[in-house]
């Protein structure tokens, strides 16, 4: 009789080999989840322009990209560093919420993206709508957003399936 360990060992590898489509499909459906709960996370630690929990859920060196929508002749495209962003966010006092919906998670690897419409909300007015574009790698620490890209659009918005924020 093998000992117990050895038998799960075997067990776990020809599961594995015999099944390796629903073992990745299921890894798959977790990162998904992961990646598209870390994309909310983002948005509520932003909410509360909590600087120290969005440090924690970017990598260093991670760039924040806004595009107007529709874009300028000249271009419209602001780009800044993480550190950039979480200074700029740490020292304004009015109140944000931006929230997304109907996310889709695409996943290549070690690498993944999270697509989403959002609104912006300051002060309780609405700002501005558009695509929030979050890209996440896989790190030794987990998922972390390595960019962020927006759009912008202040005219022309659907309405909000999440109704008028509270």
């Amino acid at each position: 009789m093998l000992p117990i360990r050895l038998r799960l060992a075997a067990t776990l590898l020809v599961a594995t080999t015999l099944f390796p489509a629903t073992a990745r499909t299921q890894s798959a459906a977790q990162d998904s989840v992961a990646v598209i709960r870390l994309a909310e996370q983002l948005l509520d630690r932003l909410s509360v322009r909590d600087t120290v929990a969005l440090r924690a859920l970017m990598a260093p060196g991670a760039v924040i990209a806004a595009v107007s929508d529709p874009a300028p002749p000249a271009g419209g495209i602001r780009f800044q560093t993480d550190v950039q962003f979480l200074s700029g966010l740490s020292r304004g006092s009015e109140r944000l919420l931006e929230r997304m919906w109907a996310p889709k998670a695409l996943l290549y690897g070690t690498l993944a993206e999270v697509h989403a419409p959002y609104d912006f909300h300051i002060d309780g007015r609405f700002s501005h709508c558009g695509t929030d574009i979050f890209t996440f790698m896989r790190t030794a620490e987990g998922w972390r957003a390595v960019g962020i890209q927006y759009t912008t659009q202040r005219t022309g918005c659907a309405p909000s399936p999440l109704g008028p924020p509270r």
